[in-house]
């Protein structure tokens, strides 16, 4: 450990500040909580709270929080879920933390789809759920994030005919949905603070900082360059900024804490913002960009034949940057 951080270890340590949170401001990352997790439709918040809990650290984007110190901050506080952002913005005393996470569970239950003909029946289940979430930024007191996540999972398909049943044991999709959910809420609060970036270009594969379960293999973003800002010429509230196109990527390969992607189109560069593309749209690409590839290495192909003929033509001085540009 360096002098620096010593230092700051011994100031936090003097002025009081639990160890917890000495090791989460060492760090670097920003400090989120979960303040609560309420649901009006039953069930029980707190498993989703758990789940929520191991998919915010997975992100790692930030420093999660001990429950049990969450609890006596908040208990200290008598900070709620509306108290929070309701007062003067004054927000003290929160041993080191940057975020509140509150949400509420306004959608949790499955259906069962039952199909039936002549003796034969089969079916399958399906469960949803809806989750609203807000993250509060402690440092103002004012909701950075308000968002509602939806998801939905289904269960196997089973079949009877006559007293026979196949199929069906699959788990419970509650569990399921709830864990997707919970993925998905990560996801969205990380991305919001912390977009996607490229970190590094090599041999036409671009690399991101996120891994699983934010960024998936086989999904499709969009690379673009980010210009100046626009704000709400009445609230003065910053509602966008200028975005050019600048190519597209298929993740190919996920790690624990960044991914790599097969550049589709575009000079990718280090530093650019990546979105999440559609499916559709991703696939579209995917095929113009092959089609794209296998044109070349028809004319790379020709080109060949024609340079062992007469190796002095103009064009074969250009076989080399023509080999090196198909693949990028």
């Amino acid at each position: 450990m360096n002098f620096l951080k010593k230092r700051i270890l011994f100031i936090l340590i003097l002025v009081g500040l639990p160890l917890s949170t000495i090791t989460m401001a060492a760090s670097g990352k920003p400090v989120i909580g979960i303040g609560e997790i309420t649901s009006t439709v039953g069930g029980n918040p707190a498993s989703f709270q758990t789940m929520l809990e191991t998919a915010i650290s997975q992100t790692n984007k930030f420093e999660l929080m001990e429950r049990s110190r969450m609890d006596d901050i908040l208990g200290e506080q008598a900070l709620s879920a509306g108290g929070i952002t309701q007062g003067s913005g004054q927000i003290g005393g929160l041993g080191g933390i940057d975020y509140l996470i509150y949400g509420s569970i306004t959608k949790l239950g499955k259906s069962t789809n039952v199909v039936a003909f002549g003796g034969i029946g089969g079916g399958g289940q399906k469960a949803e759920m809806s989750v609203d979430i807000r993250v509060v930024d402690i440092t103002t007191g004012s909701i950075k994030i308000s968002k509602t996540v939806e998801d939905s999972a289904k269960s196997g398909s089973a079949f009877a005919m006559e007293g026979l049943a196949i199929g069906g044991e699959e788990a419970d999709p509650l569990g399921d949905v709830q864990r997707k959910t919970a993925n998905a809420v990560a996801t969205m609060i990380a991305m919001e603070i912390f977009p996607v970036k490229v970190i590094n270009v090599s041999k036409g594969q671009a690399y991101v900082n996120y891994g699983p379960p934010s960024v998936k293999k086989g999904s499709f973003y969009k690379v673009v360059e980010l210009g100046e800002g626009f704000t709400d010429p009445d609230t003065g509230e910053v509602l966008g900024q200028d975005e050019t196109y600048i190519g597209a990527i298929e993740i190919t390969e996920t790690k624990s804490k960044y991914s790599i992607g097969t550049v589709l189109e575009g000079k990718i560069e280090r530093g650019q913002i990546a979105f999440s593309m559609s499916e559709k749209a991703g696939k579209k690409l995917k095929l113009a960009a092959k089609k794209r590839a296998s044109a070349a290495r028809k004319k790379l192909s020709a080109l060949k034949k024609k340079c062992k003929k007469k190796p002095n033509l103009a064009a074969c001085e250009s076989l080399n940057w023509l080999i090196e540009g198909i693949f990028i």
